[in-house]
C-alpha cells in the first residue's frame, strides 16, 4: 500500500541512513560511495517506499532539465542494487521500480535510546533513576549535535561539487609555471580525497587557465558549485600560496586566505587547506588523518616537475617525468606519491598508443614502484589503481576488479580507476557496467577529451558504431589534434563500413603525429579499402623503424588483419602475447580481431587469457564481410 511521499530529511533502512539534504549515504556511519546521478536515483526511489514509480517519472526526477535515454536510469538501479545488496529495489515489468521494503523514517529531531544491556556477572549496573539520567543526556546530546549540524548545513546546503582552477604564477617567471600547476594538482588531490563530495579532475579545471569568465559560466561548464582561485608563488625555498572560496551561482566570496611557508610545508598545508574548505561548507573531511610524512625540499620539487611532465602524456614529456619521479625518489626514499607516479609512467610507456618499450619490460617495473609506494601508503588510491591496471593487462582479473574497486573506496573522485574500471567491464563484455563507470569518470572530468574518447571506444567494442562516431566527433570538433580521438575515430569509421572516410581521418592523423600506432591503423584501413600497395609501403616503414628501436608488434598486427593475411596476423600475435600488449586483452570483444575471430587458432589465444566464457557470448560477432 502506497505510504506518501516521503521527504524527510534522514531516511534510514537495514544498515543504510540516507541524508537528503547532505546527498550522502552512510553504512553503519561510514559513507558509502555514489555519483550524484545514482544518489539521485535512491533518493527518488526512496520518497515514495512502496510505490511503483515509472520510468519517465524517475527520468524526470533524476534528470529535470535534460534528455537521457532510459538506459542511464537502469545503469543506475544496477549500480544501486550491487551497492545495497537484493531486496532494495524491485522491477516492475512494464512499469517501472519499486524501493522495499518500506523503511522507517527518521526525522532529526528522533532519537531512539536503547534500553542497557544485562551486565554480565559482577558488573554494576546503574540505578533505574540513574540510567533515566544518562539516557535523557545522552537524548539532549544527540539532538543537540544534530540540530548544530542541521544549522551549519543551512549555511551552504547546495554545494555538493567544487573544482579548483589553476592557481596563478605571481613570479613574473614564466618557467615557474610547473611549480603553480603542481600546487594546483597536489590541492585538487587533497580535497578529492578529503572532503565528502565530488571535486571536478584538474584535467577539466585546466581549461580555465586564465579564464575572463564570470563564476557562473564556470561553474556551470564544470558542473561544480564552489570554485577555488588563488596563486602559487615561490622564491627560492620560500612559499606564498592564497586560495579564494567562490560560490559559481552568485560569485559570491565565502572564505579567503594566505600562507607563507617553507617549500617542504606545501604538503602538509593542502591538509589544512582542505580542512579550511569543510569548516566553510560545513561538513567534514574523511579519510585517514595521521601525521603527514616529512618531504624534502628538494624531493618535492622533483616530483612538482615530474607531474609538470606527466600531465603532457607524450612519448617524451613521460620519458621526461620518469627521470624526474626518480630523482624525487633517490632525495626522499619514503615518497609514496612519487613511486606511485612512477608507476603510472611504466604503465603508459608500455601502450600500443605510446609504445616506446616492451610492455612485458616496463610492467615489471610499474609493480616494483607501486607496491613500494603501498608499503609506505597502504591507503594510497593511485598505487591501488595502477597495480589494478597492471593486473589487467596482465590477464589476472579478479586482482585486477579487487584492485580497481579498492582504489576506488579509498577515493571515489580518482577518475583514472573508474575509467580503468570501465576497461575492466568492457573486456569483460559487461558494457552497461562499462558505461556506467565511464560516465562516473565523466562526471568527475566532464571536459576532458580523454573521457568521450573513452565512451565512443567502449561503444566501439560494443558494436554501436553510429553512437561512438558521434561521440567521437564531438571530440575532435573541440580537439582537432587529439591523437586517441583520431585513432578511435577513424577505426569506427572503418568498422561502420565508411572506409573512405576511415581513411582520410587517419591520413590526417598520421599527417600531424607520424607514430607507429598511428601508421598501423592506417595500413589496416588501406587493406581493408583494397589499397594493398599503401598497406605494403605502411608494413615496409614499420619495418625500417624496428630496425632502429622499438616498434610494437600490434602495429605490424593491424596491418596483417587489413590485407587478410590471417597466417602473418597470427605469427604477429603470438608475439604481442609474448609481450603481454595490453591489445590482447581486449581479444574476445573488439571488432579489430573479426577478420581471425572464427578461425580454430583465435579460440587457443583467447583461452590462454581465460576469457573463454566472454567470447562464447559473443561467437556469432564478426562474420567476415566483403569491405570491396
Amino acid at each position: 500500500m502506497s505510504q506518501g511521499a516521503d521527504n524527510s530529511r534522514f531516511f534510514e533502512f537495514g544498515p543504510y541512513r540516507l541524508d537528503r539534504n547532505a546527498k550522502v549515504l552512510f553504512r553503519q556511519g561510514e559513507i558509502v560511495a555514489l555519483t550524484p546521478k545514482v544518489f539521485d536515483t535512491l533518493a527518488a526511489l526512496a520518497a515514495k517506499p512502496g510505490e511503483v514509480r515509472s520510468k519517465d517519472d524517475l527520468l524526470q526526477a533524476v534528470w529535470p532539465d535534460s534528455f537521457v535515454e532510459e538506459s542511464n536510469l537502469a545503469q543506475n538501479v544496477s549500480v544501486l542494487r550491487k551497492t545495497l545488496g537484493n531486496g532494495y529495489i524491485e522491477t516492475v515489468p512494464k512499469r517501472g521500480y519499486r524501493f522495499v521494503p518500506p523503511a522507517q523514517d527518521r526525522p532529526a529531531s528522533e532519537v531512539q535510546i536503547s534500553p542497557p544491556k544485562p551486565a554480565a556477572d559482577g558488573a554494576r549496573t546503574p540505578s533505574h533513576g540513574r540510567w533515566r539520567v544518562l539516557a535523557l543526556s545522552a537524548a539532549a546530546l544527540s539532538i543537540v549535535a544534530l540540530g548544530l549540524s542541521w544549522l551549519q548545513r543551512l549555511g551552504n546546503p547546495d554545494i555538493r561539487s567544487l573544482a579548483v582552477l589553476p592557481l596563478k604564477n605571481l613570479s613574473g617567471d614564466p618557467s615557474e609555471d610547473y611549480f603553480a600547476e603542481g600546487v594546483t594538482e597536489l590541492l585538487t588531490e587533497q580535497l578529492a580525497k578529503r572532503l565528502p563530495l565530488r571535486v571536478i579532475s584538474r584535467a577539466s579545471a585546466a581549461q580555465f587557465r586564465n579564464s575572463t569568465k564570470p563564476a557562473r559560466t564556470i561553474g556551470s561548464e564544470l558542473q561544480a558549485d564552489a570554485l577555488i582561485e588563488g596563486s602559487a608563488t615561490r622564491t627560492g625555498d620560500r612559499v606564498r600560496i592564497t586560495v579564494n572560496l567562490i560560490r559559481a551561482a552568485t560569485d559570491r566570496h565565502l572564505w579567503a586566505e594566505s600562507y607563507d611557508l617553507d617549500l617542504a610545508d606545501v604538503p602538509v598545508l593542502q591538509k589544512e587547506i582542505a580542512r579550511a574548505v569543510a569548516k566553510q561548507i560545513h561538513t567534514q573531511v574523511v579519510g585517514e588523518e595521521g601525521a603527514s610524512p616529512a618531504v624534502s625540499r628538494s624531493s618535492f620539487e622533483s616530483y612538482i616537475r615530474a607531474r609538470y611532465f606527466w600531465n603532457r602524456r607524450t612519448a617524451s614529456s613521460i620519458t621526461t617525468a620518469v627521470s624526474w619521479f626518480q630523482k624525487s625518489i633517490d632525495e626522499d626514499p619514503a615518497n609514496a606519491y612519487a613511486y606511485a607516479g612512477l608507476a603510472d609512467c611504466y604503465n603508459q610507456l608500455g601502450t600500443v598508443m605510446i609504445g616506446t618499450s616492451p610492455p612485458v619490460e616496463t610492467r615489471k617495473l610499474a609493480l616494483a614502484a607501486a607496491r613500494r609506494a603501498l608499503e609506505i601508503d597502504p591507503a594510497l588510491a593511485e598505487a591501488h589503481a595502477a597495480i589494478g591496471y597492471i593486473e589487467m593487462y596482465e590477464w589476472n582479473w579478479h586482482q585486477a576488479e579487487t584492485a580497481l574497486e579498492r582504489a576506488i573506496q579509498l577515493n571515489p573522485n580518482y577518475a583514472p580507476a573508474h575509467l580503468w574500471l570501465a576497461h575492466f567491464f568492457s573486456i569483460h563484455g559487461r558494457a552497461s557496467e562499462a558505461l556506467q563507470q565511464v560516465g562516473f569518470a565523466q562526471e568527475l572530468d566532464p571536459l576532458s577529451p580523454i573521457m568521450e574518447t573513452q565512451r565512443g571506444w567502449i561503444l566501439i567494442h560494443s558494436r554501436r558504431y553510429e553512437e561512438a562516431i558521434k561521440a567521437l566527433r564531438r571530440v575532435t570538433e573541440r580537439h582537432p589534434d587529439y591523437q586517441w580521438a583520431l585513432w578511435q575515430l577513424g577505426m569506427g569509421l572503418a568498422h561502420k563500413g565508411d572506409l573512405q572516410q576511415a581513411v582520410d581521418t587517419l591520413e590526417g592523423a598520421v599527417g600531424q603525429h607520424r607514430t607507429h600506432a598511428f601508421l598501423g591503423f592506417l595500413g589496416n584501413v588501406y587493406g581493408r579499402a583494397g589499397r594493398r600497395d599503401d598497406a605494403l609501403r605502411v608494413l615496409e616503414e614499420l619495418h625500417t623503424a624496428s630496425r632502429h628501436g622499438y616498434v610494437s608488434p600490434h602495429s605490424f598486427l593491424f596491418v596483417y588483419l587489413g590485407l587478410g593475411d590471417s597466417d602473418k596476423a597470427f605469427e604477429t600475435l603470438e608475439r604481442s602475447f609474448a609481450e603481454r600488449s595490453n591489445g590482447v586483452a581486449w581479444m574476445a570483444v573488439s571488432p579489430d580481431y573479426d577478420p581471425i575471430r572464427h578461425d580454430p587458432r583465435f579460440k587457443d589465444f583467447i583461452a590462454r587469457i581465460a576469457l573463454d566464457g566472454v567470447f562464447a557470448k559473443t561467437a556469432e560477432l564478426g562474420r567476415p564481410r566483403s569491405s570491396r
